[in-house]
């Protein structure tokens, strides 16, 4: 009998990648649901729909992920990273079901100077990172069968970061890069692989996975440059800047350190782990 998988929020970028990979495994029955299928901010809903696909377990990719925008008022959509975290927790405790969430960096305070564990005390310093972390404790005081896999940077789809450099450079714009906030910069396909990997063993609890960019991680600078590089774009056109001097539009407080510690995802799945650079020349082609 198949493994039923519901998919909440495949039609963003990391639900499209993890629908994709999930359609072609044997032994499994995926029902796919878009916002239009199913808003997890409507509690009725949620419940009614796990009732009736009865999965044995449900990935999470709906979110609100703009990070700078989540520091507005206007940001109504921001709930759906804990209230509707809430409402599918409240869903899979009533039906059994394994739960498997994306969470972010971001509910750390960037203090530490060595990798962050998933056992470290969580201090965001945003909305957005206060908001992963509700929907982390939504989890975490409901549920024993959960699993959270917290990322860094994403890129691979949509309007993200390598596609705002490559935009930019081309219309020679100059381009102001953080010098100063350390990343480690994720392959949308990899986070996909590594949470059907995990969610394929039953893991159970808090991992971390990012590509490899080794404990002290990487400026979003010298990013932008490797990107500027492969794509063969003019490097001078980025600007070195201290974080808290770029305009995001709004006052926006981030932890300039928080890199996260992947060994334990390592240990688990060593051949899903690849360095920050082959993953960005492979998703450009390069």
């Amino acid at each position: 009998m198949p493994r039923k998988i519901m998919v909440t929020g495949a039609c963003s970028q990391i639900g499209r990648a993890v629908s994709a990979l999930l359609m072609v495994q044997e032994g499994v029955e995926v029902t796919a649901l878009t916002r239009d299928d199913l808003d997890i901010l409507d509690a009725a809903a949620v419940m009614t729909k796990v009732e009736e696909i009865q999965p044995a377990v449900i990935i999470n990719c709906a979110g609100f992920n703009d990070v700078a925008a989540a520091e507005s008022r206007l940001a109504t959509r921001l709930p759906v990273n804990t209230r509707g975290v809430f409402n599918l927790a409240k869903a899979s405790e009533k039906f059994r079901v394994y739960l498997c969430t994306f969470s972010s960096k971001l509910v750390f305070n960037g203090k530490k100077y060595s990798p962050y564990l998933e056992d470290d005390d969580l201090w965001p310093l945003n909305q957005y990172g206060t908001s992963k972390h509700g929907g982390e404790e939504m989890i975490t005081n409901l549920l024993e069968n959960y699993l959270i896999l917290r990322s860094d940077l994403l890129y691979g789809g949509g309007d993200d970061f390598v596609c705002r450099i490559q935009r930019e450079l081309e219309a020679k714009n100059q381009f102001a890069v953080s010098n100063d906030f350390m990343i480690a910069p994720t392959y949308i396909g990899d986070l996909a692989a590594a949470m059907v990997a995990l969610a394929s063993e039953w893991a159970a609890g808090i991992y971390h996975y990012t590509n490899d960019a080794g404990e002290k991680g990487i400026s979003s600078y010298e990013f932008a440059q490797a990107v500027a590089e492969l794509l063969n774009l003019d490097t001078s056109l980025l600007q070195p800047t201290p974080i808290n001097d770029i305009d995001f539009g709004t006052p926006l407080s981030m932890p300039e350190r928080a890199v996260l510690s992947i060994e334990r995802f390592r240990e688990m799945f060593p051949a899903l782990v690849r360095p920050w650079r082959e993953a960005l020349a492979a998703y450009l082609g390069r």
